[in-house]
């Protein structure tokens, strides 16, 4: 089926962001759907949204968005969204918003002095960009849903993560919970990093870890598969290793089959502490021979002048028979069964690093 998908990069020093948008055509109406999944910061924003207009919507009076998906509430994946939230019609807004489940929280409360309409105040001030997103929506009438595992969207995307419980403990743990038992709970994920003395590696060799964590925030990232018949793509935002294992047993429960998928996001940016070698062998597949042509594509956003994607990550989706590619100066466009574009050419990928980052 035809469909196409964008990572949005900016010829300007920034913050690493994610910034995606996709069309699929529904060959039974006649139509393509539009989505959005995450809008960057506000830059990244604006960036997408010129590029809306050019590519999807040229001459249309009332471009409409099907559906606008945050993946989780930092900075450089909700921020954004608010440009495109204003400045087109939205149908849909899918998002998760911890102040809904104040009446839950509030039972784990001891303070005293917090009531439940102090602790979703408290809520909504440290989550200010989808608080944010919530008000926009409102005052324009778009439909907000919640994003938990098993939801389908106009039947080619389902999200395979957070479940509700999944994404409810998250929200105990987190340190933007005023919480008692916070700063325990937290050590429990804590990460132990150990000196390595070389940082060389091998096809065979790799120094991605098993014991890395990452923020609650970031595990509560919606996880997505798109099924466009001849292939298929999995986005996920920031989403760490605990997600990708929720993300991998739904999976494995309703019959999909993550290493097939041809196209990965590769998750936050590049950084080191939300893949290990035993995930990604479940994920995108196990390490193929070092001459084997590469069959997937790996696809990271960052900024200009980011260090990120780190090598040894490259170098582990390298591994696994994935070209890499970056969008971080321009845009990466994948596209199947749409016409190509005017002034448009490929990029290279990425290639494999024998030196890579030290982990001190």
């Amino acid at each position: 089926m035809p469909y196409e998908l964008e990572f949005v990069g900016i010829n300007k020093e920034a913050k690493n962001a994610d910034a995606i948008c996709f069309r699929f055509y529904d060959d039974s109406e006649k139509k393509y759907y539009i989505g959005v999944f995450d809008g960057g910061t506000s830059d990244y924003g604006e960036a997408l949204k010129e590029h809306l207009n050019k590519y999807y919507f040229a001459g249309e009076l009332e471009p409409t968005i099907d559906f606008v998906i945050c993946s989780h509430s930092d900075l450089d994946h909700a921020s954004g969204l608010s440009v495109i939230l204003e400045n087109f019609k939205v149908n849909n807004l899918i998002m998760n918003r911890p102040w809904l489940y104040v009446d839950e929280l509030f039972d784990k409360v001891d303070d005293g002095r917090i009531t439940k309409q102090s602790l979703e105040k408290r809520l909504r001030e440290k989550y200010p960009y989808i608080d944010n997103l919530e008000k926009i929506a409102n005052s324009k009438d778009i439909k907000i849903y919640e994003a938990f595992a098993g939801t389908t969207i106009y039947k080619r995307l389902t999200i395979l993560s957070p479940t509700r419980d999944f994404y409810f403990n998250l929200l105990v743990e987190s340190d933007k919970t005023p919480l008692a038992e916070n700063s325990v709970r937290r050590s429990l994920f804590g990460y132990v990093v150990d000196a390595i003395k070389s940082a060389i590696e091998t096809w065979t060799d790799e120094l991605i870890r098993e014991d890395v964590s990452t923020s609650a925030e970031n595990e509560m990232c919606v996880v997505i598969h798109g099924q466009m018949d001849e292939e298929s793509f999995l986005l996920t935002g920031d989403a760490g290793i605990r997600a990708l294992k929720e993300a991998i047993g739904f999976s494995k429960a309703n019959g999909i089959i993550l290493s097939d998928i041809k196209l990965h996001q590769i998750p936050h940016h590049g950084g080191r502490h939300n893949v290990s070698p035993s995930l990604l062998n479940e994920v995108v597949g196990p390490i193929v021979s070092k001459d084997s042509c590469p069959t997937k594509t790996a696809i990271v956003s960052v900024s200009k002048g980011s260090d990120h994607p780190k090598k040894m990550v490259v170098n582990a989706y390298l591994r696994r028979g994935a070209n890499v590619y970056e969008a971080r100066e321009s845009i990466i466009w994948h596209h199947m069964g749409t016409p190509d574009r005017q002034g448009w050419s490929s990029v290279n990928s990425l290639i494999f690093s024998e030196e890579v980052e030290d982990w001190d």
